[in-house]
């Protein structure tokens, strides 16, 4: 199997679903805290300027934009979801554009951005050339936001398969994920050029929902 296209596939086969369980509120990890540690994030830089890569259908965009005040622009893969963040959404700009091309700068979406945003959207193995296309984007003293599954002692670093049993009704495809510890993250952000400026671990109830990890570019060698 290849994994990635798996991965790519599943995010168009799913998308009508992704669309409903978001605006329906159905994922408890983001009543519980997920939404809100990635838009305090986001609101304690100020920005003018936000960059959502894997933006999905474009809530995220929307509610930085009334938190914060900012502009956004979304990219995703999925045709479906990016014409689902136009809908509700005539404000700001999404585009259908995947990692692949994104990597390879094949796009008009510009620079200059105060911050970039992976919200549960680093599903893949190999990701830092992603990261380092996002921070290539980024304008001076611009940060990427990573916010992903926490990864438990236990975790191994591996691919894995989400059924989405959990969200019951809906004719969900499988979704092959690589599983990452926290050590595994810290060599990817590392690989990238990146500098790890903080970690966070935003928790309800004494139980992590999700790692969060805010990172810089390093400054150039003298």
């Amino acid at each position: 199997m290849n994994f990635d296209t798996a991965l790519a596939e599943s995010w168009d086969r799913n998308a009508a679903n992704w669309t409903r369980v978001v605006r329906d509120g159905l994922i408890p990890s983001r009543r519980a805290g997920t939404d809100a540690a990635i838009l305090r994030a986001i609101a304690e830089r100020s920005p003018r300027w936000l960059l959502d890569i894997g933006c999905g259908e474009g809530w995220l965009i929307r509610a930085a934009e009334a938190i914060a005040g900012c502009a956004g622009v979304g990219i995703d893969g999925s045709a479906e979801l990016v014409a689902a963040a136009q809908a509700a959404d005539s404000v700001n700009r999404y585009a259908v554009l995947d990692y692949a091309a994104f990597v390879a700068g094949d796009d008009d979406v510009g620079r200059d951005f105060d911050v970039a945003v992976f919200n549960y959207a680093l599903f893949a193995e190999d990701v830092a050339p992603l990261l380092r296309a996002a921070a290539s984007r980024l304008s001076p003293g611009g940060v990427i936001l990573i916010q992903t599954l926490h990864p438990g002692p236990d975790d191994r670093e591996g691919w894995r398969t989400e059924d989405f049993a959990a969200f019951g009704a809906g004719d969900w495809a499988p979704m092959p994920w690589y599983s990452r510890t926290l050590e595994g993250w810290r060599a990817v952000v590392a690989e990238a050029e990146l500098k790890l400026l903080e970690i966070r671990e935003p928790s309800a109830g004494g139980r992590a929902l999700s790692l969060l990890m805010i990172c810089g570019r390093r400054a150039p060698s003298p």
